[in-house]
């Protein structure tokens, strides 16, 4: 299970999960922005707005306010891009090893053993990556048991003299395992 030296050639490998990763990670972008907001402009305007009250006339108060909530809404919206593309390429941490878990267990399940897996430097789920090559191994083993067992059946009952037609029944069972 060394480890591979090889780029993502595609971030969105299971857009499901990596989507609903980005809409919590924007979730909990934005609530911490409306708590802070909200915060930082309640203790300034219930601080200032007394005594700006008194510098400023009303109108002109109101437009400074507008002013900077929309400047926090622009800004925001500016680094929405970022962070989609920073929780697309998180996700990827879990979701392509997911994937690869996937193809790989398939490939298990035709009895293709020949193939390890290979996840990248910084990815997840590697504990069960190298439990599923544990399993492969085990795998593996168990089938060329059962395989030899299989063929030891077949060359002793071609020794011994039972008829044709039940040898080639019990022949086709063995084969069948094997």
């Amino acid at each position: 299970m060394g480890e591979a030296k090889f780029r993502r050639k595609q971030y969105v490998v299971l857009w499901r999960f990596q989507l609903k990763y980005v809409m919590y990670i924007l979730l909990f972008l934005y609530i911490g922005a409306a708590v802070a907001g909200y915060t930082v402009y309640w203790t300034t305007w219930v601080t200032l707005g007394e005594k700006l009250a008194n510098v400023y006339p009303q109108g002109r108060l109101v437009y400074i306010y507008k002013q900077a909530n929309l400047t926090l809404l622009f800004r925001l919206a500016l680094i929405t891009p970022i962070f989609i593309v920073t929780g697309i390429m998180l996700s990827h941490r879990i979701a392509g090893p997911i994937y690869r878990i996937c193809s790989y267990v398939n490939e298990l399940t035709t009895g293709d053993y020949s193939k390890g897996i290979i996840l990248r430097k910084k990815d997840e789920l590697k504990q069960i990556a190298e439990k599923l090559v544990a399993l492969r191994d085990s795998l593996r083993k168990r089938d060329e048991e059962r395989k030899k067992v299989t063929g030891d059946l077949i060359k002793k009952l071609e020794e011994l003299k039972i008829p044709d037609d039940t040898i080639k029944g019990i022949k086709l069972d063995l084969e069948r395992i094997r």
